[in-house]
């Protein structure tokens, strides 16, 4: 179910080639989670896809309905089974940190001694999306520096390399004229407002942690959220609160 909270008018700034999203829009998540197969797109004016399983023609029958795309790539993981991946196993293996926990043939990247190999493969990723006519990036797996990623690396360098490779990604994806979501990170709000265009978030509600989206609401830059099974007065709380356009996941839909 879509919850719906408050929308505002003002556009945020941006060149004029990279699309807006504005607090409040309404969307639509075929990118992940079980209920992505089934996510309706009526009513609604942002369709978040998978960027590989997605085409150019798929892209052109949302764009022909007056829908905004977002491209879901992973950008800190090796996933084993992505086609640029299997073309290109031995730069892939290069850039690789740790497994990650509980996702079978998924591995973190090694943005703190691996970066510039990193970059040069998600800039044909971020190619790839912009050549589909994907309108933005949800980019994910951006929190290496909060988790155990990187064999010998310490916090900071993690935090650190983070940052630097967040803001590699934002303008990046500018440069391909899309625009580009910060994906949970909380801690790094701060670092990015001015940078990332919208926020992707998943269980804030159920952890408590909304508060910390309200600076991409007060800067009039959308916030989508998706929670588990939580009660929904809670999410339409939070959502009116904070600016989020939030939907929960029952029954294996959203």
């Amino acid at each position: 179910a879509l919850l719906f909270s408050q929308a505002f008018a003002a556009p945020a700034t941006r060149a004029a080639s990279v699309k807006s999203l504005r607090s409040g829009l309404t969307w639509s998540n075929r990118a992940w989670g079980a209920g992505k197969s089934s996510d309706s797109i009526s009513n609604v004016e942002v369709v978040d896809v998978d960027g590989f399983d997605v085409s150019e023609k798929d892209i052109d029958d949302y764009h022909s309905q007056g829908l905004m795309v977002l491209c879901y790539i992973s950008v800190g993981t090796v996933e084993s089974w992505r086609s640029d991946v299997k073309d290109n196993e031995e730069a892939w293996d290069e850039i690789k940190g740790k497994n990650m926990d509980d996702w079978s043939g998924e591995t973190w990247i090694d943005i703190v001694n691996k970066l510039s190999e990193t970059k040069k493969l998600m800039r044909d990723r971020l190619e790839m999306c912009a050549n589909k006519g994907c309108d933005g990036i949800e980019a994910d797996n951006v929190d290496c520096y909060q988790s155990d990623c990187i064999s010998g690396a310490s916090d900071s360098e993690k935090k650190k390399a983070q940052i630097s490779y967040g803001k590699w990604q934002t303008q990046t994806a500018h440069g391909f004229g899309m625009s580009i979501g910060l994906k949970n990170s909380l801690d790094l709000i701060d670092d990015f407002i001015n940078d990332y265009d919208y926020a992707m978030n998943e269980q804030c509600v159920e952890y408590g942690e909304c508060h910390y989206l309200e600076p991409f609401h007060k800067a009039n830059k959308a916030v989508f959220g998706t929670e588990y099974g939580e009660k929904e007065s809670e999410i339409k709380s939070d959502a009116k609160q904070y600016g989020m356009m939030s939907k929960n996941e029952e029954d294996g839909e959203w």
